[in-house]
C-alpha cells in the first residue's frame, strides 16, 4: 500500500480530526517517520490515541507498521518514476519499459497489502464449493471470464454470465454448498452489490476482489475481502492497473486450488488442450 496515495483517496471519509493528522502527513511525510503517537498528536491538535487509531482504519495494526510503510513508499517514489503512458514521451521504447515499470509497480502494491490467511480462506472455500458463482461487470468481467475459463478446464463447476440480469437471476438460485466470487473495483457496482446482497441471503460465503478503500460497500458485505491497491491516475492508466491486480489475484487463486491436486489438475489441462489441438492450424 502507497500510504500518502491511500490517504488521498479516502481523505473525504475521514473525520475532522482524522482530517488534520491527514493533512500534517501529507505536508510533511519524512518527519513523522521518527515521532511519537503523542508528538503527532501535539502538533495536530488531535491526541495520541486518535493518532493511532487513524493508522488502524487505514488499515495497519499499529502507528509503527504505518511509519515501516510509509519509509517504504518515500524509498520507492525515490528509486522509481511513474509512467504515465498518455503523457510524455511516447517512443516505442519508453512505451515498452513504461508499462513495464507500470506493471512491476502495481504488483509490488498487490502483494503489500494481500493478506495471505484470506487467500487462504478463499482457497479452501472454493475447493470445497459445488458451485462457484462469478458475478463481474464491464472490465472486471473480463476478470470473471479468465477464472471462469481456468475453471472450466479443470472441470470445476461454474457459472458465469455476461448479461447482467442472468447474474442477478442466479444469484437469487444459489444453494448451500455454493460460493459466490464478486469482483468490484470500485466496490460499488450496483449489479454485483445485488448479487452479493443474494448470496447472503441464502447463507453462500461471498469472497470479493475490490479495491482498499475505507468505504467500500462490497467489502463490507462479503466474508473474505481480497484487496487490490487503490490506483487511480488517467482514465485508462487506471483500468490498466486494476486488471492486472485483479488477474494476478486469480491466478493466485487458481495455483492455490490446483496444488490440492496437481496431478490431477494437470492430467485435466492435458486432456482439454488436446481436445481443441486438431482445430489449429
Amino acid at each position: 500500500m502507497n500510504v500518502l496515495q491511500y490517504i488521498k483517496q479516502n481523505f473525504e471519509s475521514f473525520t475532522d480530526r482524522e482530517k488534520l493528522i491527514a493533512e500534517y502527513l501529507l505536508s510533511n511525510k519524512k518527519s513523522i517517520i521518527g515521532m511519537s503517537a503523542k508528538e503527532i498528536g501535539d502538533i495536530t491538535n488531535t491526541s495520541a490515541p486518535t493518532v493511532v487509531r487513524f493508522s488502524k482504519k487505514i488499515g495497519f495494526d499499529s502507528l509503527n507498521e504505518m511509519k515501516l510503510q510509509l519509509s517504504l513508499n518515500l524509498k520507492s517514489d525515490e528509486d522509481n518514476s511513474d509512467f504515465e503512458y498518455l503523457h510524455g514521451d511516447l517512443s516505442t521504447k519508453n512505451i515498452i519499459h513504461g508499462i513495464k515499470r507500470s506493471i512491476d509497480s502495481i504488483m509490488n502494491q498487490t502483494i503489500s497489502i494481500l493478506k495471505e490467511d484470506q487467500l487462504e480462506k478463499a482457497i479452501d472455500l472454493l475447493n470445497e464449493a459445488k458451485n462457484i458463482y462469478i458475478f463481474s461487470v464491464g472490465v472486471s468481467s473480463l476478470v470473471g471470464m479468465d477464472f471462469y475459463y481456468k475453471l472450466s478446464r479443470i472441470n470445476k463447476r461454474c457459472i458465469a454470465h455476461s448479461d447482467t440480469h442472468l447474474q442477478i437471476t442466479s444469484s437469487a438460485l444459489m444453494e448451500k454448498g455454493d460460493i459466490a466470487i464478486a469482483i468490484s473495483y470500485s466496490g460499488e457496482t450496483k449489479e454485483v452489490i445485488k448479487c452479493a446482497e443474494n448470496a447472503k441471503k441464502a447463507k453462500v460465503p461471498v469472497i470479493a476482489i475490490t479495491k482498499a478503500s475505507i468505504n467500500n460497500t462490497l467489502a463490507d458485505i462479503s466474508d473474505i475481502v481480497l484487496q487490490v491497491p487503490f490506483v487511480e491516475k488517467t482514465l485508462r492508466e487506471g483500468a490498466m492497473s486494476s486488471r492486472i491486480s485483479q488477474l494476478s489475484i486469480i491466478d493466485m487463486l487458481f495455483i492455490g486450488m490446483a496444488k490440492t491436486n496437481l496431478k490431477g489438475v494437470e492430467e485435466k489441462l492435458r486432456i482439454t488442450r488436446k481436445a481443441v489441438e486438431e482445430l489449429k492450424n
